[in-house]
């Protein structure tokens, strides 16, 4: 199949593409597309013809380089890379963190006027030891797994049909990961997003040396994949799992959930004070990085709460055209999400039908307590959408998942 050239975030990151001081690090959930973005811009920083010691790619996941594990063998494969060339130099790194170590040595690279790209799937790079060892000079590119609009873009480069409302469908059981489309048997799809899930956790939260007590961190895994949208409180989780008899504390709920958050799997929501303008640091709510994660398993398949996925299926679209999302809190009321684009704001409420004029009034209440003039909607399935008293009304899927009509 005809791999997706993925757009969405290779216009994001070309603009860095010739930018010596800062280190380009692609992070995502395993298996989300990041090596096959790699390898998009190696190919079109090299389209032109340059030198071929000009550029070093290394897959450190590769057979070849299974050997590559130390800071001194890294380097010696980058400089023979290299060779003694000296003009305008790029290195490529894919998965990083089977180097333990690389810090300083990626660091010397960009001091030495190299553009440097890395990516990385485990808790080690997605954690605050990045931040701290690259001594600031990074920006991050956070990959998704393919969004609804992508799925529709590789079906057409791949001469596939491609019917909205089935795609949708599709994509609540089966969700976004790029490689699960090249499986044509259903169940042979289930098993791969099945199998990618438990490589997450094997490989990016149980080798952490913080998990004491694997049964806990199952527990709380199983919590965070099977309730998204849900506000986590450590005090509430852990007072919850003493009644099962599983003795915790708050400390350690937190530890462990910092574990799944850092893993991708899923991702924090914080809170937003709309009236006081400001982000708050007690409470937030959970969302699964691809919604697979929560349906991929079949006792979750016979209660799905479609409110609740729509709910995250938002969530997860707002954050891959780079958003910043946040849960809006009015003094008796909620707004499910606060969206800015680094200059403006927009207020989004997410229902599953407005099924009757109680529930429009419902979710039209919140909305109407704002009094500034940022732009409003509420996103629903409902076939026709009519906005009025000034909020606008999208369709999940025609307007919001596959159009154009979320705008600032």
């Amino acid at each position: 199949m005809q791999e997706l050239k993925r757009e969405r975030y290779l216009s994001r990151i070309r603009p860095f593409y010739n930018d010596k001081d800062t280190i380009k690090v692609l992070t995502g959930v395993r298996r989300c597309g990041k090596s096959t973005i790699m390898r998009q811009i190696v190919e079109e920083i090299g389209a032109d013809g340059m030198d071929c010691r000009a550029l070093v790619y290394i897959d450190l996941d590769s057979k070849k380089n299974l050997k590559i594990r130390s800071p001194d063998s890294l380097e010696s494969l980058i400089d023979s890379g290299f060779q003694d060339y000296r003009g305008d130099r790029y290195l490529l790194v894919d998965e990083i963190q089977n180097v333990r170590g690389f810090e300083p040595l990626i660091n010397a690279y960009r001091n030495d006027g190299v553009s440097v790209f890395i990516t990385g799937s485990n808790s080690y790079l997605l954690g605050g030891e990045l931040m701290t060892k690259l001594t600031g000079r990074y920006i991050e590119f956070r990959i998704f797994t393919f969004s609804l609009s992508e799925v529709r873009s590789f079906c057409q480069a791949n001469g596939m049909d491609f019917v909205p409302s089935d795609a949708f469908r599709d994509y609540i059981l089966n969700g976004g990961y790029p490689k699960s489309f090249a499986y044509a048997n259903p169940e042979d799809r289930i098993l791969y997003i099945r199998s990618v899930i438990e490589e997450t956790i094997k490989k990016d939260v149980l080798k952490s040396r913080k998990v004491r007590n694997k049964a806990l961190l199952d527990k709380l895994l199983d919590y965070v994949l099977s309730t998204p949208g849900a506000e986590i409180s450590s005090t509430s989780i852990s007072d919850y799992l003493r009644s099962e008899r599983i003795r915790t504390t708050p400390n350690t709920v937190n530890g462990y959930l910092d574990l799944i958050f850092a893993s991708n799997l899923a991702d924090k929501c914080m809170r937003f004070d709309i009236f006081g303008k400001k982000a708050l640091k007690t409470h937030y709510k959970s969302y699964v990085t691809d919604i697979s994660l929560h349906t991929a398993y079949p006792n979750r398949r016979h209660d799905l709460k479609m409110g609740h996925i729509i709910e995250n299926m938002v969530f997860n679209e707002l954050n891959a055209r780079g958003y910043d999302v946040q849960v809006g809190k009015l003094r008796d009321a909620e707004v499910d999400f606060v969206v800015s684009n680094g200059r403006d704001v927009a207020y989004i409420q997410v229902t599953y039908l407005m099924a009757s004029p109680e529930t429009e009034d419902r979710e039209e209440r919140s909305l109407l307590k704002i009094d500034d003039n940022y732009p409003k909607y509420i996103v629903s399935l409902d076939p026709i959408a009519i906005g009025r008293k000034g909020i606008k009304r999208l369709r999940l899927v025609e307007d919001f998942l596959l159009g154009d009509g979320f705008r600032f």
